[in-house]
């Protein structure tokens, strides 16, 4: 559609290159542009294959596990949380470094989520997994979403069936986060999924309490006496969807609502009363859960260690994130307490010290934007219980 002459200026569109306009360019810049665009694609598709053999039989699968290419964004998946998207809560010029920092991570590591999924669900590799339990606070809640949000948008006709309970007001810390006070997108304690093939994933929060209907007060406390009973541990009766079976991966992670001493006696109340009995329960070997700890998200406060402070001395450090800590404090506990093959099968690390850019911000230096860092982290859960 171009004029043979040089300086003969046109709009262009492109149809192979997904609609893209290209405006007021000469015929010479044109092809120089075409010619980018062929070698570009052809490396990515040369380096796509060379390093990821896997990924291609994601183009092969059974007709009714398709792979979208676009993944979730902006609330455009039935879990999302609008305080978590920070696309959605952009409020400053500022906002917008976070939200591409994150997206632009969760667009370069998709291949890892897309070979997490097809190793647990492609084919018939649904049929390894049944029962997944993920409890803990808030940052669980979030490997949670990560999880259910890509699977649900992602491939299509993955979820036979999906519930949130949403909570009709869900407390929120900072105005600026809270566009959606209470209903869809604004918080929830339980949800769950259940796959093609009857595979369920269930979130419930470790300390609920809020609302007696919809939670519990102390699920940790729970799994104790149930190991302690029976040498299992059960879903509880808080989950949004019903269960069809016992408990098969437990998913666990203290989270960041305990410091110090505190937080070091919930460690070991997990590994000393839940996750060791279970690990040497010898009556029930084959059918006892598998345990996967996840090391506790980093915090990048402006602090010392990166850790919030409470008071006069917190406020001073809740300005901004940093970009990257030396050291995750709580993580560095886990790991000393934690051992796979003795109290947990698999410690898996957050490993995610420099990933301050990526925190919702607006004072909150321990939430991530979605999607982002925990997309990644999840799949890494999802790859771990499909090797287990």
């Amino acid at each position: 559609e171009l004029s043979s002459a040089q300086t003969q200026t046109k709009n262009v569109f492109c149809k192979p290159i997904n609609k893209i306009f290209v405006a007021n360019m000469t015929k010479s810049n044109f092809l120089s542009l075409q010619r980018q665009i062929i070698i570009a694609l052809f490396t990515v598709t040369f380096t796509y294959n060379r390093s990821n053999q896997e990924y291609l039989k994601l183009q092969t699968l059974e007709s009714d596990f398709f792979v979208n290419q676009v993944g979730y964004f902006n609330l455009s998946c039935p879990f999302e949380m609008a305080k978590l998207s920070c696309a959605y809560t952009e409020y400053e010029p500022g906002d917008r470094v976070r939200t591409n920092s994150s997206r632009n991570f969760y667009i370069e590591n998709i291949n890892v989520i897309h070979h997490a999924f097809w190793k647990a669900f492609g084919g018939s590799n649904h049929r390894r997994i049944r029962h997944i339990f993920m409890t803990g606070d808030s940052l669980t809640r979030q490997l949670f979403i990560a999880l259910a949000c890509n699977a649900v948008t992602l491939y299509d006709g993955i979820a036979n069936n999906v519930e949130v309970h949403w909570k009709d007001t869900f407390p929120c810390a900072n105005d600026r986060l809270c566009k959606i006070p209470g209903g869809e997108h604004s918080g929830f304690d339980a949800a769950s999924v259940i796959f093609k093939g009857g595979t369920e994933l269930h979130f419930v929060p470790h300390h609920g309490g809020r609302d007696r209907l919809t939670s519990e007060a102390n699920v940790l406390e729970r799994l104790a006496e149930e190991v302690q009973s029976t040498g299992r541990v059960t879903f509880g009766e808080k989950t949004a969807l019903p269960t069809d079976g016992p408990v098969d991966v437990l998913v666990y992670n203290v989270g960041i609502h305990y410091d110090g001493q505190h937080f070091r006696d919930t460690v070991n109340f997990f590994a000393n009363k839940v996750a060791f009995p279970l690990m040497n329960n010898h009556t029930n070997v084959r059918t006892r859960p598998r345990i996967i700890y996840v090391t506790t998200p980093t915090q990048h406060f402006n602090t010392p260690n990166g850790v919030f402070i409470t008071g006069k001395m917190g406020r001073k450090f809740l300005r901004k994130c940093v970009d990257e800590v030396e050291t995750n404090p709580r993580a560095d506990v886990e790991k000393e307490i934690l051992a796979p093959g003795v109290n947990v099968d698999v410690l898996l690390d957050s490993d995610d010290l420099n990933k301050g850019i990526m925190h919702v911000g607006k004072s909150d230096c321990s939430h991530y934007c979605m999607p982002g860092a925990l997309d990644i982290v999840a799949a890494r859960i999802l790859d771990a219980i499909t090797a287990i």
